[in-house]
């Protein structure tokens, strides 16, 4: 992502694209804009607090913001190729509920794949039957979160954030996610394998560079290594290793132990034992700082928790105690802003409470991010500062979503999924941002928004 007045990275990445991306100025059609404004009142979202009335019929942004949908979705075509799909990329027929084309081989490996990835979930999909009955808009949103997640890591050693050219790395920081996704649906093993894949990247001193070319070691550009990778795969472990048979403890630690390690041993000597502010580096908005950010800090602290929970360590606990002290008399004093001093509301807000860091934020204070974030076309933007281009983030929007239903908002939670299933591109596919008017934009699917939602139905379903 790329802030308004910082210079913009090289390449765009995943929460990731620039943030100032603009395609042709053609306006919306009619069916668009019903789909996307009009679309919003038929889920009963508009008066709800995502949204106002008055903004969702005159959008103050400029009206020349209007970026393309690259792809609909990804799936594999009749040569057994990872293509991408509808929107600006050629349109091929699909099998009903899948990424793979309907000329794709009964038999082919892809097929057989997307079948054993599908059955590994189906206790999983069963919980949500359950919990939220047949024929539930969320039971279709499941799926295709399913189907998105697969098809971004499919028989790769992690997921990519996404298959257009500049989003097709391994971000440290969208794996953690999805391992934690992957493990809460089913497949626990290829979590752990993700992880394992991330642990044989990670440098001796903890860091993580900010994306890696997959299948490699090797960073794909210059971009500066980010710290709030090592807190949040930390967390995944600890995610992974609870979500497993609990049986399966002590083979799970061993297997993790170096990225544990580590992730633990940076997160305390960048920290001075939770004392200090962790070292300055770019967090999800993908931009140079000059200090720590509200997300970096976040990273840290559910780091540094997980670190905790998973080595039962009393020094690990004390860090974990002293740093969330800091927080609160640091960013807490300002009302938890991007940054220390001010900077407004940021997403990154939900972070603690999606990654289970529960105590230094009042759950009011979260329900406000989507009033105070609020876009024309019913998400919520990274941050107050950002551009004022109408432009809602489907990666922000649902870890507001996660946190909401982790800290037992279900109501809440719930409407923003709905949300999110009313704004997936006609191929299914979760798009990473959603235009003032309601239609999906940009790259489609994200891998970070997938595992956001699938963890959100966990939460819930589990509730």
């Amino acid at each position: 992502m790329q802030r308004r007045g910082e210079p913009a990275p090289e390449t765009p990445g995943p929460e990731h694209g620039s943030a100032g991306a603009e395609g042709p100025t053609r306006g919306p059609s009619r069916r668009q804009l019903l789909r996307g404004a009009g679309g919003l009142a038929a889920l009963g979202l508009l008066g709800t607090g995502t949204v106002t009335a008055a903004r969702g019929l005159r959008p103050d942004v400029d009206p020349r913001t209007v970026i393309p949908l690259w792809s609909g979705t990804v799936a594999y075509d009749d040569a057994e190729q990872r293509v991408l799909v509808g929107g600006r990329a050629a349109d091929i027929p699909l099998s009903p509920g899948s990424r793979l084309a309907e000329g794709l081989g009964a038999r082919s490996p892809a097929r057989s794949r997307a079948e054993e990835f599908r059955a590994g979930t189906t206790a999983w999909r069963a919980g949500l039957h359950d919990r939220f009955g047949d024929g539930s808009a969320l039971l279709g949103l499941a799926d295709s979160a399913l189907q998105d997640l697969w098809v971004l890591g499919d028989d790769l050693p992690a997921p990519v954030a996404g298959w257009s050219g500049s989003w097709r790395f391994v971000w440290p920081r969208d794996a953690a996610f999805c391992a934690a996704a992957l493990a809460r649906i089913g497949h626990v093993e290829r979590a752990v394998s993700a992880l394992e894949h991330l642990q044989s990247l990670q440098a001796a001193d903890g860091w993580f560079e900010a994306r890696y070319v997959p299948g490699t070691a090797r960073a794909p550009d210059r971009r500066r290594r980010q710290f709030d990778g090592t807190g949040l795969l930390l967390w995944a472990c600890d995610e992974v290793v609870d979500a497993a048979d609990p049986a399966r403890r002590g083979e799970l630690l061993d297997r993790l132990a170096p990225l544990i390690t580590r992730s633990l041993s940076a997160l305390h000597s960048g920290t001075r034992g939770g004392a200090g502010l962790p070292p300055v580096s770019p967090d999800y908005w993908e931009v140079h700082e000059r200090t720590a950010t509200l997300g970096l800090m976040a990273a840290t602290l559910t780091g540094l928790r997980a670190g905790a929970r998973l080595t039962d360590s009393s020094q690990a606990q004390e860090a974990a105690s002293t740093f969330t002290v800091l927080l609160e008399g640091t960013f807490g004093r300002s009302g938890y802003q991007r940054y220390r001093g001010g900077g407004g509301a940021d997403s990154a807000l939900a972070l603690l409470d999606a990654t289970g860091c529960s105590g230094p934020v009042a759950p009011e204070q979260l329900l406000a991010l989507r009033r105070e974030l609020a876009r024309p076309g019913g998400g919520i933007a990274p941050g107050a500062s950002w551009r004022d281009d109408g432009v809602s983030w489907t990666p922000s929007t649902s870890l507001l979503g996660l946190a909401l239903a982790r800290i037992g908002e279900q109501g809440a939670a719930r409407e923003v999924l709905v949300w999110l299933a009313g704004h997936r591109t006609e191929a299914g596919s979760l798009p990473e941002k959603v235009l003032f008017d309601g239609r999906p934009a940009e790259v489609a699917p994200l891998a970070w928004t997938a595992a956001n939602v699938l963890l959100t139905l966990d939460s819930l379903a589990r509730a």
